[in-house]
Parts: structure tokens; C-alpha cells; sequence
């Protein structure tokens, strides 16, 4: 797998005020690294451009010292190359800034925050709606780690119940989730 171009939806597709739930998630550093590391990385593999990982390295060691951030971008691009990889769709990200959510960064959040919060069942709810059946093995040891990293940090996730993912995931695919 691996082989298809994620997405990056355009900024005329995103505006960068907030609305709805997802204002209070990029107010909360923990959830902010997650999404926008991802957002950033996702950029990164979409257009070819090393900025859009420079852009995560400077988010990660701007907050958390650049030792510190070593690890936890490590393990960020483990996550996000293996999504890539079995994702049952190509990715598609607002673009960095932007406070709003589309279902495929509300599962990856899902997927990090059910990892550290021991939360199985939501784990595999946003798998199954994210990535290829035959990935979720695969894509369970990245995402533990990269919660873990996040934990050593004393950067805690808020618990995401399964029951908003399997509502996000009954939603329209085009429909703004936030």
C-alpha cells in the first residue's frame, strides 16, 4: 500500500475561524500537536515539500524544547506514515491553522487519544473508519507509541468516546465536522 497522494483540502475550502466543537480542541496543546503534526506531516508527503516537516519540527520543539521533541516527531511520523500507508482512502487535512476538524484527522486524534487513555473500544472504532482492515495490526504499535511519547511528556489527551466516532463516521464524507 502507500502508494496514493493524500490530500490536502484548500484553504478557499477552510476558514481559519473557529465554529462548532473543534475551537476548544486546538486551545488544548496536546490535541493541537496531534492535529496540526499531523495536518503538517500529511502536507509534507503530499506536495514533496520539507517545509510542511520543518513546519511540525519547529510546532513540536517550539513547545516542547528541542530534546524533547525529538521522540515524540519520531514517533509522529511513524504514526502518520502508517496511516498513510492504510488508509482506506487518500488523507485529506485542512491546512495548518485551520480550526476546524474533517473525519479523517477526528479519527487519527481518535486513534492517538484512545491509545493513551487504554480506550480499545474507541481504538478500534477509529480504525475501522480510517484504515484497511489488514492494517490495524500494523497500525496499532505506531500509534501506541507515539501516544506513549506524548504521555512521557506530560502531554495528555482528552478521552474521545467510541460513540462521536461512530457518529462522525455516519456523517456525509463532504459534510465539515466541525
Amino acid at each position: 500500500m502507500g502508494s496514493r497522494p493524500p490530500a490536502v483540502l484548500s484553504p478557499a475550502m477552510a476558514s481559519a475561524n473557529p465554529i462548532g466543537r473543534s475551537a476548544p480542541l486546538f486551545d488544548r496543546l496536546p490535541e493541537r500537536l496531534v492535529l496540526e503534526g499531523f495536518r503538517c506531516w500529511v502536507a509534507g508527503y503530499a506536495s514533496g515539500d520539507l517545509s510542511h516537516w520543518e513546519a511540525a519540527w519547529n510546532l513540536y520543539a517550539g513547545s516542547l524544547g528541542p530534546r524533547d521533541a525529538r521522540n515524540v516527531v519520531d514517533r509522529l511520523a511513524r504514526f502518520v506514515r502508517t496511516v498513510r500507508d492504510w488508509s482506506v482512502c487518500p488523507i485529506a487535512c485542512f491546512p495548518g491553522g485551520c480550526r476546524r476538524l474533517c473525519r479523517q484527522e477526528c479519527f487519527a486524534l481518535a486513534m492517538v487519544s484512545a491509545s493513551q487513555n487504554k480506550d480499545l473500544d474507541c481504538l478500534a472504532a477509529a480504525m475501522r473508519h480510517l484504515l484497511d482492515p489488514e492494517g490495524h495490526e500494523e497500525a496499532m504499535l505506531p500509534a501506541l507509541a507515539y501516544a506513549e511519547a506524548m504521555r512521557d511528556k506530560d502531554l495528555l489527551l482528552m478521552p474521545v468516546p467510541k460513540g462521536v466516532i461512530e457518529e462522525i463516521a455516519g456523517r456525509p464524507a463532504h459534510q465539515r465536522l466541525h
